[in-house]
C-alpha cells in the first residue's frame, strides 16, 4: 500500500485577497506562519508548525488575527478574501474519516470574518 492509503488531514492555509496590500499584515503575523505562496495582492500561508487537527489549526490561525495591532486589522479588514482551507488527503482506508470543527473554531473563525473551506485532494492511484 502506498503511504497515502488512509485519509489524512493535510494542514489549514490561511488564503488572503486583498487589493490595497498585505505587507503590514504578513509582517504582524511574522514568524507565526509560514508562507506557501505570495504575490501582490495574494497570500496563502500555514502555520508555522504542523498541528494536529482542522481545530487546532483554524484555532490558532484566528487567535493570531484577533491578536494583529490595528494597521494590520485594517488590512486584513480590507481583504476581498479570508479563507482558512482545510486540507484533507483522501485515502483507501477507513471507511469514512471525521474531522469535527466545534461551535468554538467556527465562532472565532466567524468573529474574524472568515470563510471555511475543505479541499478534499483525491485517493491516490494504486501502484501497479
Amino acid at each position: 500500500m502506498s503511504r497515502h492509503a488512509e485519509t489524512t488531514f493535510l494542514n489549514v492555509d490561511l488564503d488572503l485577497k486583498s487589493q490595497f496590500g498585505l505587507s503590514r499584515l504578513l509582517s504582524a503575523l511574522g514568524d507565526s506562519v509560514a508562507p506557501v505562496h505570495a504575490e501582490d495582492g495574494f497570500a496563502c500561508l500555514e502555520l508555522d508548525e504542523q498541528p494536529e487537527s482542522p481545530e487546532e489549526a483554524v484555532m490558532r490561525l484566528a487567535t493570531l488575527i484577533t491578536r494583529l495591532p490595528k494597521d494590520a486589522r485594517e488590512e486584513w479588514d480590507r481583504c476581498s478574501e479570508r479563507t482558512l482551507d482545510i486540507g484533507i488527503q483522501a485515502g483507501a482506508t477507513p471507511h469514512q474519516v471525521r474531522y469535527q470543527l466545534p461551535v468554538a473554531a467556527l465562532a472565532l473563525a466567524v468573529s474574524i470574518n472568515a470563510e471555511v473551506v475543505i479541499t478534499v485532494y483525491a485517493c491516490p492511484e494504486p501502484a501497479p
